[in-house]
């Protein structure tokens, strides 16, 4: 699946932020993604261009910056919104987190068991509540790490 427009700013603004002449930028996206265009990345090739582009000196907007990040608001309990499907968006950030945790399938099936009694989640606020208890596990470890390191 391609990648969507902030996205594809993002890396434009990388190759201006590196001062990339379009052949230079053009090669890296051809060596690192194995794409002609940006138009052409998915999730993983835009990963490896991205980290390409951060070995060669590029900062980012943000920490960062080519993660996604959880959209829309906190559903309330009683609203009928949360009986909904899981959105594809829901479903996509759950897949990263997992893929940042490095967790075996196993694993994930018991924390949603133990969060929302179900191997895996299948409405909105069933999704909603796994992502923040992936969030916070991710968080836990980040500051775990930096401890160790200071």
């Amino acid at each position: 699946m391609a990648i969507g427009r902030k996205k594809k700013a993002l890396v434009h603004i990388a190759k201006e932020g590196l001062h990339l002449d379009e052949e230079s930028y053009r090669q890296i996206l051809k060596g690192v993604a194995g794409v002609e265009s940006s138009t052409q990345l998915d999730r993983k090739g835009f990963e490896k261009v991205m980290n390409r582009f951060q070995e060669m000196g590029f900062k980012g907007l943000l920490p960062y910056p080519y993660q996604p990040t959880p959209k829309g608001r906190l559903i309330p309990s009683d609203s009928p919104q949360g009986l909904e499907s899981i959105t594809p968006s829901q479903k996509a950030f759950l897949s990263y987190l997992l893929e940042q945790l490095n967790w075996e399938k196993d694993h994930y099936q018991a924390f949603c068991l133990r969060i929302i009694k179900r191997v895996e989640p299948l409405t909105k606020r069933e999704g909603q509540k796994i992502i923040i208890g992936l969030l916070a596990i991710l968080r836990k470890r980040a500051l775990n790490q930096k401890r160790r390191v200071s």
